[in-house]
């Protein structure tokens, strides 16, 4: 620092004083959320294909669309479900996608190439480019029977928040469109000889939007409205229909009509046992504190509520009671860690001294939050738990900084000159050091992928806290260290400096066993890796209990929700379950960001159960699955808590590969049959399924001619009787509500019914549908998978509480090492195995980026030998971290590797000081051996302080209630304790053995 600067103390305190400031208003307005915001890499495709078979879908929709989606460099992969009347595609960017929107601009351009492919009957096909979209408040609305009123008034309350600050967009669940059933009588149109053909085009007629235009009367415009559209039911009843002798009938007099729910039956949606439909606001991501907007919603739900009485309108999730909960509680960890930290300093520095070092916190995390938010930063659990990191590291140089000038004051030297020699001497080893840790973070700032952007925060933060603490390390503190530090009287040596001596005293006597001793360490902590558990990420901390229900494909809606209710009423008499939600037809809003979408799916459901405490799931789990297996011998389900991470089906899930569907099929058995004799898993499936029963009507060409038919009039009225055909639409209302043609049992109608209707020729005669044609019935498959356009299916399993997706994996591996499965299978990797080693993966891309930083940092040292010595500090890293995570049951997975990282910063920080002090001892003329004890005489102090500050701000964490934190402090805790006091001895020891005199300054020889 230049002496110039001294001369501009007021300048620089008031700009530290107002970029505090900015830090106390940007912590007052930044936004809130719980978790970080990902890109919108995940989508999905819907192809509604009304009554084909699963082959058919698969055959006709998915394969053209797969081939297109599949030349889309942005797609990562694809993978698909074809079932009755429908295909869901779901679609995955690849991680380096960050502008997604230019990349699903191509997915629809894929869309609209295959859809030129597809017959010309398939039906709607949309793209939901927002699948990660979570939504933060989900209100139920009740208060009646009739669905159809709910939904009516849910659209009302929709409308009532739209416009509140900060929603993106607000969905209804299930709600219940509305349809105008024609339901034709068969008998009656034979006897009065009209066919539905005539039917549908006399409504087309009777049914058109024409204007009238206007008359000018009196200077005004007066609008002219022709009666051209039905007008109400009793007009579509009344319409007149010509019979084939020229007389007329009203259409009651062939069809009954109705209004009702839209069929086949929709998604449903309960309350605690009652129905209700759900408006789901979701909010402005990145831009809006989640905390005000729930308090806006709640705001305005006051005030409108008396208008919507008697209907009752309740919360089913309020995602920012969670925030500030989650926020809360780490900033009483942060404020709980600082105070330990500033404990430790007053202890191991005294009062005065303690002071200096200890104002560095609010400043550095006040002017942190400022910069943070000015960047466009999010507060977020992930944020606060890297400056939670960072605490204990940051003042790591204003202790080295005031130890400094407090010793050089203690000397007897001047303020002034204490001051610039300090700085003279510490800026570049200060620089360097911190430098390191920087690049230790490089590799986890730079990498790419859901992993990386959910755990983004922690190194954002805690690279900026680590700047703003090296830029006033060399700036405010030596300017206020110089104002209030006073020179110590001569008084008995504490016991820091006497342990300091103690270790210095090693280092020069034994260096030989005291690096046999570092070595042995090493190898007996590498040991211990077999019994450390690898788990991704851990579950989440919420008091809540779900049950994911699967029913054989080909289940109809409706026995679903029999069996789920059937679940849900037994659930209701365990003491634990206080609020009980149920979804069937699909899994329900996805409330929590790693919850999966099972649209469309009338053989799923989902039931959420409230505990008072997460303990209390810990009994009821077990219950369930095991009632299930009792009581509901149909039913597949997978039960436990919510997870953390990347959303995935299950924490363990195999992909079986195989041309032969039967071979597959054999495949897929095994390694379910495999899987479950495995200790620890639970809730194994597969995705096979028995098939269902289809009815092959099989048209004769010749005889169907002679009256006058073909192939398509026969489907076509098959398909009326049973789905119905769109006839009109009725326009009286906000929203068109179709008019369908159909039987009055609709997909209810019997087989025998179904097979004795009439089907009608271009003369509207009627033929017999056994006149032309002859029935068989087969057995077809209910579902079909695909992945990147290949069959294939799944395995899934979850985990019990102690076990690992890699404990489960090499049991399997074992298991099928004894028993081969067919030739040619091959088996492929999801669940935490996908995610672990995709997030691994971009971790070793970026890491060379890294180590590349680390070496632009060491170069300052001018020798291979100082630098091979400073990274040995990286294995003696891993001394304290293994037996460290084995002791204390905490499994290594990414919260463990982010300790790591953290964790070799700061003791190649701490081994840097000590190499900077034996380099200056050894150009003053000092022996190797002397140098090495004075370096470790002279920076006990700090690294030992740097040791107690981090583990000391780091017990909260530790300690937490948390599920996600506790395995990342731990493994720096362990690793910090353990390597600090190797650092401080085989390190040195290193040095004495290694390095026998200065750098040599090059040579300035002739050309």
């Amino acid at each position: 620092m230049p002496p110039r600067l001294l001369n501009y103390q007021r300048l620089l305190g008031m700009v530290v004083t107002m970029l505090c400031l900015l830090g106390i208003a940007a912590y007052s307005t930044m936004p809130r959320q719980e978790d970080p915001s990902f890109p919108y890499r995940a989508g999905m495709v819907t192809v509604n294909y009304p009554g084909a078979s699963a082959d058919a879908v698969e055959r006709l929709v998915l394969n053209p669309l797969t081939d297109e989606l599949r030349q889309v460099e942005e797609v990562d992969f694809t993978q698909s479900t074809a079932r009755t009347g429908v295909a869901i595609v779901r679609v995955r960017l690849n991680d380096t996608i960050y502008d997604t929107d230019s990349a699903w601009d191509r997915v629809r351009q894929a869309m609209d190439r295959a859809r030129l492919e597809f017959p010309a009957d398939v039906g709607q096909m949309a793209l939901d480019d927002r699948l990660i979209d979570i939504p933060a408040i989900v209100l139920a609305v009740g208060g009646a029977t009739s669905v159809t009123e709910l939904s009516k008034v849910a659209e009302r309350l929709k409308q009532n928040l739209s416009d509140i600050p900060g929603v993106s967009r607000i969905e209804l669940e299930g709600d219940a469109d509305e349809q105008i059933t024609l339901a034709l009588d068969d008998a009656a149109m034979f006897r009065l000889g009209i066919s539905p053909a005539r039917v549908m085009d006399t409504l087309a007629r009777r049914n058109q939007t024409i204007p009238g235009g206007f008359v000018v009367v009196d200077g005004r415009r007066m609008s002219v409205l022709p009666n051209s559209e039905f007008a109400d039911i009793d007009a579509i009843r009344a319409t007149p229909i010509e019979l084939p002798d020229g007389s007329q009938v009203p259409l009651a007099a062939a069809a009954e009509v109705w209004r009702g729910p839209e069929e086949p039956r929709q998604p449903e949606t309960w309350f605690d046992g009652e129905r209700v439909v759900l408006v789901s606001v979701i909010m402005e991501e990145d831009s809006t504190d989640a905390i005000r907007f729930g308090e806006r919603v709640r705001e305005r739900l006051d005030t409108i509520r008396g208008d919507f009485a008697p209907y009752q309108i309740r919360e089913m999730f309020f995602q920012p009671d969670k925030v500030e909960q989650r926020l809360d509680n780490l900033a009483w960890s942060l404020v709980l860690s600082v105070l330990i930290i500033v404990a430790v300093v007053f202890t191991g520095m005294g009062i005065r001294m303690g002071i200096l070092v200890a104002s560095i916190l609010p400043m550095v995390a006040l002017i942190s939050i400022g910069l943070y938010d000015l960047g466009g930063g999010v507060l977020h659990q992930i944020a606060v738990i890297g400056m939670v990191i960072s605490l204990g590291i940051l003042i790591d140089n204003a202790i080295v900084i005031v130890e400094s000038i407090q010793g050089h004051l203690d000397s007897g030297m001047r303020r002034l000159d204490a001051l610039k020699q300090s700085v003279r001497e510490l800026a570049g080893p200060l620089g360097a050091s911190t430098g390191t840790t920087l690049a230790a973070f490089a590799p986890l700032l730079l990498s790419k992928g859901g992993t990386a952007d959910f755990t983004r925060g922690v190194p954002v933060m805690i690279m900026l806290t680590l700047s703003v603490s090296y830029l006033l390390a060399i700036s405010a503190v030596p300017l206020l260290a110089a104002r209030f530090l006073k020179p110590r009287r001569a008084t008995g040596q504490d016991r820091l400096v006497g342990l300091a001596r103690f270790l210095g005293g090693l280092v020069y006597r034994i260096p030989g066993k005291l690096m046999l001793a570092g070595l042995v360490l090493v190898l007996v902590s590498l040991a211990l890796t077999p019994f450390m558990k690898q788990q991704f990420f851990p579950n989440a901390d919420r008091p809540q209990v779900i049950v994911e229900l699967y029913m054989p494909e080909g289940t109809d809606q409706e026995r679903t929700s029999a069996v789920a209710a059937d679940l849900e009423r037994a659930i209701r008499k365990r003491p634990e379950a206080i609020q009980i939600h149920r979804f069937t037809g699909f899994t329900g809003p996805s409330f929590y960001y790693n919850l999966q979408r099972s649209p469309q799916a009338p053989n799923r459901g989902r039931i959420v159960v409230s505990t008072p405490t997460l303990a209390d799931t810990t009994e009821l789990i077990p219950w369930i699955r095991e009632y299930a297996n009792n009581h509901l011998p149909e039913l597949n389900l997978s039960v436990g808590i919510l997870g953390q991470g990347p959303p995935r089906a299950a924490p363990v899930e195999i992909r079986v590969y195989h041309a032969d569907d039967d071979t597959r099929a054999e495949a897929v058995e095994q390694v379910f049959s495999a899987l479950r004799q495995v200790r620890g898993t639970v809730d194994v499936r597969h995705d096979l399924d028995i098939g269902v029963p289809s009815i092959s009507i099989n048209v004769d060409d010749a005889s169907a001619a002679r009256y006058g038919i073909n192939r398509s009039d026969v489907a076509q009225g098959l398909y009326g009787q049973s789905f119905g055909v769109v006839a009109e639409q009725y326009r009286q209302e906000e929203d068109p509500i179709p008019l369908v043609l159909r039987s009055r049992e609709g997909t209810s109608l019997s087989l025998s019914r179904l097979l004795s209707i009439n089907i009608y020729n271009d003369q509207g005669d009627a033929v017999p549908l056994s006149a032309v044609t002859s029935v068989k019935t087969s057995w077809e498959p209910a579902a079909r998978y695909l992945r990147n356009g290949v069959r294939m299916n799944t395995v899934t399993a979850n985990l019990l509480t102690g076990y690992s997706f890699s404990q489960a994996l090499q049991g399997l591996e074992a298991a099928l090492a004894e028993n081969p499965l067919p030739a040619g299978t091959r088996l492929g990797m999801g669940g935490d195995a996908e995610g672990s080693d995709d997030a691994n993966n971009a971790l070793l891309t970026t890491a060379p980026i890294g180590i590349l930083l680390l070496f632009f940092l060491l170069i300052q040292f001018n020798s291979f030998r100082r630098v091979g010595i400073i990274l040995l500090t990286v294995p003696l890293a891993t001394v304290g971290i293994f037996p460290g995570l084995v002791l204390s049951g905490s499994p290594f997975g990414f919260q463990s590797l982010l300790g790591v990282i953290a964790l070799v910063g700061i003791v190649v920080n701490n081994a840097i000081v000590l190499l900077d002090v034996m380099d200056r001892q050894l150009e003053k003329g000092e022996g190797i051996r002397e140098a090495v004890r004075t370096a470790v005489e002279q920076r006990t102090r700090p690294i030992l302080l740097t040791t107690a500050t981090t583990v000391a701000g780091l017990l909260p964490l530790a300690f937490s209630s948390s599920t996600l934190w506790p395995p990342m402090a731990w493994a720096i805790i362990s690793g910090l304790l353990a390597s600090t006091v190797l650092t401080l001895l085989v390190i040195p020891s290193v040095c004495s053995k290694v390095i026998h005199c200065k750098v040599a300054e090059p040579e300035n020889a002739p050309a």
